[in-house]
């Protein structure tokens, strides 16, 4: 039938868990190490604020690598779904550590500005951060609940129930509805702003310093760690939430196919 979704029949290798602990490792020591290094720079006159983000950085870095190589020690040689969600989530982490944590939540915190703004942000962006992760809890529930999503990507197969991940993954989208972290009015307003940052180091200084690159980091790093953060949502709940369900109540392994 046109339209209709054909699942390929072919699993991931025995490697795939192995391949993609590979693949992750450089992330989670990538980003988080990145953002430490340069909130280090950024904040060095601030001795504390310097010695926190570095201790950050590499802890965030730390623990990642870790329970990589505990999910690899005890899937290794499986498709597991649960462990290829639980290496997707771990790598989304880090890298909402860089856009979010170091970029706009540490220039908040750390930054020479006035107390007025900084309270503006740091309630403004968690408050608006923990809205938009339930809105898309909310959602992803919704859509796992009320759509056939469920019953043509999770099938049973003797022992097993295979996820078909591509298929999975489009459909999902497809029946997935959310909104742009990124409004437009917003970019324009960032783009055609940039190429003043001289005079407005000026005219910004009083308020937020003389760090004016700090300021469209955190003012880029909020609206990626959004759509990061829903991201982190989406794949939590169909590649781990899910897998764990099946497991519990039907006392089924949940595989990968491609």
């Amino acid at each position: 039938m046109p339209g209709e979704i054909v699942h390929t029949t072919s699993r991931f290798d025995a490697d795939q868990v192995s391949d993609l602990v590979k693949k992750a490792i450089p992330v989670c020591l990538m980003f988080p190490l990145l953002g430490a290094g340069i909130s280090y720079l950024a904040y060095a006159d601030l001795r504390g604020a310097s010695e926190l983000s570095w201790q950050a950085g590499v802890a965030v870095a730390m623990v990642s690598c870790i329970s990589l190589l505990l999910i690899y020690a005890k899937y290794r040689g499986t498709n597991a779904l649960l462990a290829c969600g639980l290496i997707l989530v771990i790598s989304i982490f880090a890298i909402y550590y860089f856009f979010g944590v170091f970029a706009y939540f540490y220039f908040f915190i750390f930054s020479a500005i006035s107390i007025y703004f900084r309270w503006i942000g740091l309630v403004g962006g968690g408050g608006l951060t923990a809205w938009w992760v339930w809105s898309a809890c909310r959602n992803v529930r919704q859509t796992i609940a009320a759509t056939s999503f469920v019953h043509k990507m999770f099938i049973e197969d003797g022992d097993d129930v295979t996820y078909f991940l591509k298929d999975g993954m489009r459909m999902f989208e497809s029946l997935y509805q959310e909104r742009s972290p990124f409004p437009r009015v917003f970019m324009y307003f960032v783009y055609g702003i940039a190429p003043f940052g001289l005079i407005l180091n000026r005219i910004l200084s009083d308020n937020f310093g003389g760090d004016v690159v700090l300021v469209f980091g955190a003012a880029l790093g909020l609206p990626v760690s959004l759509w990061l953060a829903s991201l982190f949502v989406r794949i939590y709940f169909v590649m781990v939430d899910l897998p764990v369900r099946f497991e519990r109540e039907r006392h089924k392994r949940v595989v990968v196919a491609a």
